[in-house]
């Protein structure tokens, strides 16, 4: 598959993937959350989704699925636990995340990677 077989959707998780990645990046720098594990452990996530995905092979999209999981349980974890002073941001990533999730289990179940 060359780069002109990637679907609007694909690249729609390419760009959720950046601005998660940027959004990560200050999340351990600028708003100084460092000691929170999980935002490293997302940026790294992010970093490897945003190449994995690029690639379009079966291995970086079962990647970004498993980062998107991550994210989503993330999310749900803040809404849970911060409730309501997360809820609109983690909620809406939440939303993004599982609509994600669903598309890439969509096109890996279809064979669209190589």
């Amino acid at each position: 598959m060359s780069s002109k077989s990637r679907s609007i959707g694909i690249y729609s998780i390419l760009a959720w993937a950046v601005i998660n990645a940027i959004f990560m990046t200050l999340e351990v720098t600028v708003l100084n959350d460092a000691a929170d594990l999980n935002n490293s452990v997302l940026l790294v996530l992010w970093i490897i989704s945003i190449a994995g995905l690029a690639t379009m092979r079966k291995a970086g999209a079962a990647f970004v699925t498993f980062s998107l999981t991550y994210a989503f349980a993330f999310n749900a974890f803040n809404i849970i636990y911060f409730h309501p002073t997360a809820t609109l941001l983690n909620g809406t990533s939440g939303i993004i995340n599982g609509i994600a999730i669903a598309y890439m289990f969509r096109d890996i179940l279809q064979n669209k990677f190589r």
